[in-house]
């Protein structure tokens, strides 16, 4: 808020001595108000503080427990009625053994012995050592793979140029100018005998193939040759036979 104060002014520009104090207490005045006034007006722009949250406060309830009820008491104990000690009658007093009348012994003079030579122990006889016999001498190594298999080969080849020569042409393949060769598989044992002939392989002539098997199972074969397998192997031969053969 403005205030406008007039202070009349002597005509030398000074003012009166008591018009002089009154102006300056009224500007003063005027000045403190305005202090004033805007004091108000900044208190009132501010915002209050909240006010302090109150306290919560916590109820606790002391509960005093029930007392503890007293434990009945155990009931008196029966008197013990110790029985009566009964008599025992008086033990005998022991008397001491009566001693007893030995014979009385008379030594007998000592016999006189007999001397008699003592014979010689027999000595044992005595047995000369056993024999040692030296240990029987290791196996041979045996054949590699090559060697049984080229063992194998020759002995097949011999096996098949003797049932060869031993088959016999049936009259009706030579009457009917027929031929053919027929596969015959047969197992050996490493000793040569036969274990089973069969059929491997047909030539189309119910004859041929007959007359092969007969010939394999009528043969006598040699034993395996040393690199040969010491078991028994299987081997197929091809027998031919035609109208032509002898």
């Amino acid at each position: 808020m403005a205030t406008n104060v007039n202070v009349p002014v002597s005509p030398l520009g000074r003012p009166r001595n008591g018009q002089g104090i009154f102006g300056r207490a009224l500007i003063i005045g005027a000045v403190l108000e305005m202090g004033l006034i805007g004091g108000f007006v900044w208190l009132s722009s501010q915002k209050s503080p909240p006010p302090p949250p109150k306290p919560k406060r916590i109820a606790v309830h002391m509960v005093q427990p029930a007392p503890p009820k007293p434990k009945p008491l155990p009931p008196p104990p029966k008197p013990v009625v110790q029985p009566k000690p009964v008599p025992q009658p008086p033990k005998p007093v022991p008397q001491p053994p009566r001693p007893v009348p030995r014979p009385v012994v008379h030594p007998t003079p000592p016999k006189p012995v007999p001397l008699v030579a003592k014979a010689p122990a027999p000595t044992a006889p005595i047995v000369p050592p056993a024999p040692v016999t030296p240990p029987p001498p290791p196996p041979p190594p045996a054949p590699s793979p090559a060697l049984r298999q080229a063992a194998v080969a020759r002995y097949a080849a011999l096996v098949r140029a003797q049932v060869q020569s031993q088959a016999h042409v049936p009259e009706a393949v030579r009457l009917m100018h027929l031929s053919g060769t027929a596969v015959i598989a047969f197992e050996l044992t490493p000793s040569g005998s036969l274990v089973w002939a069969r059929l491997s392989q047909s030539s189309g002539v119910s004859a041929i193939d007959g007359a092969a098997l007969a010939a394999v199972k009528a043969g006598s074969y040699p034993p395996f040759t040393k690199n040969m397998p010491k078991h028994p192997t299987v081997f197929d031969v091809e027998v031919h036979l035609s109208s032509h053969s002898d």
